[in-house]
């Protein structure tokens, strides 16, 4: 159990009462830093808990009856408040959680996710603004589809369209993801991004330190050696045993 200095109100919105239950024992137990002002079963009465009790956090199931999560957020012109949603979507949906950079626990929760997933919301309170971060939720999860990713930056988050990352490149623990107006140096490993752009055949790994995308192809090479031309002129190795796996992908995209 850790020390917080910062003390953290919460309200847990759920439709089902053991659900709500559950989640406020965890809480207690775990998570001295927070404390549960209210709890509320449906939209409406949530929204007049979150104008009474101005909470920190708000743990907010996606689907419940008459209006859904994202429904509640949309009476918030700005929401001065965190959200960790509960949810038990699919596994698609959990990248658009990640990729968004919102915090999510799937049920059945877990006490070690729920405490992370707390402690982050205490260090990033007055940071980042929530609403492009739900603004990116709400669009990749509509389209089933990756579109936007939000990338975390010294500054916070950095928002970039798919359709706009050239390639990545691999550093030790740190990836450049590489577009065509800009160039960024993430702290992810590039095995996280190639889970978390899989669902996107463009997307290919065709080395251990690069996954290119494949609209951005300039020429494809092989004289001693295969090599990719992207359209900055930049070079890239095919190795020897991603070549067959690239050239079956590659006859599949329509560029």
């Amino acid at each position: 159990m850790n020390n917080f200095a910062v003390m953290l109100k919460a309200l847990i919105i759920d439709d089902e009462i053991r659900a709500r239950a559950s989640l406020n024992n965890l809480l207690k137990e775990y998570c001295p830093q927070v404390t549960v002002v209210d709890m509320a079963g449906d939209v409406a009465t949530a929204i007049d808990m979150i104008g009474i009790h101005k909470p920190d956090i708000v743990f907010l199931d996606i689907e419940m009856p008459d209006q859904n999560g994202f429904q509640l957020l949309m009476h918030f012109e700005i929401p001065d408040f965190e959200i960790i949603f509960t949810t038990a979507y699919s596994e698609y949906a959990v990248k658009a959680f990640e990729v968004s950079a919102i915090d999510y626990l799937l049920k059945p929760l877990e006490i070690s996710k729920v405490c992370a997933a707390v402690e982050k919301v205490g260090q990033r309170q007055g940071g980042h603004a929530i609403r492009e971060r739900l603004h990116t939720l709400k669009e990749n999860l509509s389209v089933n589809q990756v579109r936007q990713i939000a990338l975390p930056v010294t500054e916070g988050l950095q928002f970039v369209q798919i359709n706009d990352i050239m390639y990545l490149q691999a550093e030790g623990p740190y990836t450049h993801v590489v577009t065509s107006q800009f160039k960024l140096l993430i702290c992810k490993i590039i095995k996280d991004f190639e889970y978390l752009l899989g669902e996107d055949n463009r997307f290919i790994r065709v080395h251990r330190s690069y996954i290119i995308n494949a609209q951005f192809i300039k020429q494809y090479i092989r004289h001693n050696g295969t090599f990719l031309k992207m359209r900055n002129d930049e070079v890239i190795p095919v190795a020897r045993d991603r070549k067959q796996y690239f050239e079956t992908l590659i006859a599949k995209i329509r560029l």
